[in-house]
C-alpha cells in the first residue's frame, strides 16, 4: 500500500489524498467549493473532478483509467447535468454509484470520489 498526496491541495482530516492498493487508486472524496467564493453546481463538479484527476495524475494514472466513480449531490435537482457533465469528463462509461445527501457545509453542492487502475 503507498499513500499519495498533493501539496497544492487542502485536507480536511488525517486521511491519504488516495490510497495506491492491488493495482487501483482509491482518490478520496473532493469537493469543488473555493473559499470565500460562492459557486454553482457546474463549477463545483468540474472542480471536484480536477482535483481528483490532479490526484490521480500525482498516482501515476488518469481519468481514462477510471472504474469506478460515486457521485454524492446535495439535491437530486442535479441529477441530469450531473449526467451531461459526467458524460464529459467520462466518456468511457466507468460504473457509477449516485448518492443524494447532505453535507457539513450547506455551500458544499457535491462530491466526486474515485477508483482507478494504476
Amino acid at each position: 500500500m503507498k499513500n499519495v498526496n498533493v501539496d497544492s491541495l487542502p485536507k480536511a482530516g488525517p486521511y491519504s489524498h488516495a490510497v495506491i492498493s492491488g493495482g487501483l487508486i482509491f482518490v478520496s472524496g473532493q469537493i469543488g467549493t473555493e473559499k470565500g467564493k460562492k459557486t454553482g453546481f457546474k463549477e463545483q463538479f468540474e472542480n471536484a473532478v480536477r482535483k481528483a484527476e490532479s490526484i490521480l495524475k500525482a498516482a501515476g494514472s488518469s481519468l481514462d483509467k477510471t472504474v469506478k466513480v460515486v457521485v454524492y449531490l446535495a439535491d437530486r435537482k442535479y441529477f441530469q447535468e450531473m449526467n451531461e457533465l459526467f458524460e464529459k469528463y467520462f466518456p468511457h462509461k466507468p460504473s457509477r454509484t449516485t448518492v443524494v445527501c447532505s453535507f457539513i457545509d450547506e455551500e458544499i453542492l457535491t462530491e466526486v470520489d474515485i477508483t482507478a487502475e494504476a
